[in-house]
């Protein structure tokens, strides 16, 4: 073999080898080639970095005993015993291991798996009771299902939709059956689906032009929030910038609400509720701009008693600042309300004269920051907000914030170098952190050893390997089908609204002028306007006559009429007796009688 046929089979197989990479390698069933610990390792989260002061103060202790930085931390490692750790996975060895261990003491957060999709801030999410499907919900006005049973290690959301083109989603919640979910957006009308995504009901919409609100069949006005009943799967509640939040029943819920909550101050003005929630055993709770938390009770309510909150926190928040979560712990007694004013406040149902606990400097750029409680109600967490530059990018990491309940202190904080943390779940059943952020994603938080299905069970799953019969089809360039060629085309019918604007745009159609009524009937056409059906009268004096005698359509009636008005005056046949009596007519042609006729009537 030469020189030149070795060098032309190299250029062939160098030009094949796109190709045959997409090939299998073999036949049958294909064995994952990536263990389930690797994946593990790469969704492994890092530690905060280390601040300044803390790097100051090492250097301090080392420059004390006369070590360089490095030489100090080299020798702690060295002097240090390696003891087991039966618990850890990873024994890499880690600088931020330590941080890891702690928070996970408190949430499964030593992982992170995100699921794309979105292109804006995701602003709601909810899971149904058995943590088989996740919807989120964005402020680019869609929402998207997630099914862990189903989906692989791509996480790809299996199905997407648009509730309303051009509304934000403001909330979504499951039923306590997991069958179906509502969906709020600023338009003033909920919707329910079924839990494949199909449109079952939606709501009544109210009259915008009837002042008393409850005389409406519902929201006249963008929606805040929707929530379940937490034990009857027929009765949920909206709230909305009208003031009002209203009980409704699902069977009925397109005709009318059931009841109406009017939000009032203590002027008794409207207030508007931009939060609502359950309690256990049904009342409802809504967090006000006027600063107010009210409270319905719900066997009042039933009694007919919803003009005024029968409990209110007075104060609980700055008046003016949009509240944008309430939640309800399970033993329905402690509550989280979230604000706009940066703070996160613990209240007691049973006494809501003041918050048990309030915890600041929490920033909020966003109207739907979550609040929620964790499994067991031992510890419940909030997000914070950051600021993005001109380019996009994120001014700082937004951070989860997590407490204890029983001792209502700071338990740690997670950061989100990404950008904000907006909406948050933790799901009991499934012990994973769900949080969506401003950078469009939802980060799923688990343990490998606590956190069991969920996100961790889709990443237990190979992504499917691209369909390789399709493999070199884009460099094929444009394929044309014979029948898309225009010589072969057919013409559709075309309406008749298309063809005047045709006419319209033709210079000779467009010029033509009118061709009025006696052209149009010299012509046989019909002209807008007249009649076209003749009468028996017509059909007799037209077959009299003949084609011939039908000349008067040529003629000027004025005319024809002027012919006998000088014979009309020589010989009168019907006016000669008047000659006799009547008098000789005299007219006033003075000049001034001629400028007063001039003059301008007035009354």
């Amino acid at each position: 073999m030469t020189v030149s046929e070795e060098l032309d089979e190299t250029e062939e197989a160098a030009v094949n080898d796109d190709l045959r990479l997409s090939f299998p390698i073999g036949f049958g069933k294909m064995k994952n080639t990536q263990s389930l610990e690797q994946v593990h390792a790469s969704t492994r989260r890092p530690g905060p970095k280390e601040s300044t002061l803390e790097k100051m103060v090492k250097e301090a202790e080392a420059a004390s005993k006369g070590l360089d930085l490095n030489q100090s931390s080299a020798a702690g490692e060295e002097s240090a015993p390696a003891e087991p750790n039966d618990e850890s996975e990873d024994e890499s060895g880690d600088e931020d291991d330590s941080y890891v261990k702690k928070i996970t003491d408190c949430i499964p957060c030593s992982h992170e798996a995100v699921l794309k999709g979105h292109t804006r801030a995701v602003s709601a999410l909810s899971l149904d009771p058995a943590g088989a499907r996740l919807i989120s919900g964005s402020y680019d006005c869609s929402v998207r299902l997630w099914d862990f049973n189903g989906m692989d290690a791509s996480l790809k959301s299996f199905r997407e939709f648009t509730p309303w083109e051009g509304q934000q989603v403001k909330s979504l919640h499951y039923s306590i059956t997991g069958d179906k979910f509502i969906c709020a957006t600023m338009k003033n009308q909920a919707t329910i689906y079924t839990r494949d995504a199909v449109k079952e009901v939606e709501f009544a919409k109210g009259d915008m032009y009837v002042h008393d609100m409850g005389q409406t069949k519902g929201h006249v006005a963008a929606l805040a929030c929707a929530r379940w009943h937490p034990q009857d799967r027929a009765l949920c509640l909206t709230a909305a910038i009208d003031g009002t939040v209203r009980l409704w029943d699902v069977t009925m819920c397109d005709k009318k609400q059931v009841t109406v909550l009017k939000a009032k101050n203590t002027r008794g003005q409207k207030a508007i509720p931009h939060a609502a929630a359950y309690r256990p055993n049904g009342d409802v709770i809504a967090a006000c701009d006027d600063g107010t938390i009210k409270l319905w009770d719900s066997k009042a309510v039933a009694r007919g008693s919803t003009q005024r909150a029968h409990a209110e926190a007075v104060g609980a928040h700055t008046p003016g600042a949009e509240a944008t979560c309430v939640a309800v712990a399970g033993d329905g007694f402690t509550l989280l309300s979230r604000s706009r004013d940066d703070t996160l406040k613990v209240w007691d149902l049973r006494k809501l004269k003041s918050a048990l606990a309030a915890f600041g400097g929490l920033d909020n750029f966003f109207d739907t920051t979550a609040a929620v409680f964790g499994p067991g109600d031992e510890y419940f967490m909030t997000g914070t907000s950051v600021r993005r530059a001109k380019d996009g990018s994120a001014q700082g990491a937004g951070r989860l914030h997590v407490y204890r309940r029983a001792t209502l202190e700071a338990a740690g904080e997670l950061d989100f170098p990404s950008g904000s943390a907006v909406s948050a779940l933790w799901h009991p059943r499934l012990n994973q952190v769900f949080v969506g952020g401003s950078d469009a994603g939802v980060h799923g938080l688990y343990d490998p050893r606590v956190s069991e299905n969920g996100v961790v069970r889709s990443l237990g799953r190979q992504a499917k390997r691209a369909d390789f019969t399709n493999a070199g089809i884009s460099q094929v360039g444009l394929i044309y089908a014979p029948h898309a060629l225009p010589m072969f085309r057919e013409d559709k019918a075309r309406t008749t609204a298309k063809q005047k604007r045709k006419d319209r745009a033709d210079p000779v159609k467009s010029s033509r002028p009118d061709l009025g009524p006696v052209a149009a009937m010299q012509k046989g056409l019909a002209y807008p306007g007249m009649q076209t059906s003749r009468s028996f009268a017509q059909h007799l004096f037209k077959e009299a006559v003949g084609p011939a005698g039908q000349d008067y359509l040529n003629q000027d009636p004025r005319e024809e009429l002027l012919k006998y008005a000088e014979d009309a005056a020589k010989n009168p046949t019907f006016t000669a007796i008047y000659r006799e009596t009547q008098p000789e007519t005299v007219f006033d042609l003075s000049e001034e009688r001629t400028e007063k006729r001039a003059k301008p009537y007035s009354w």
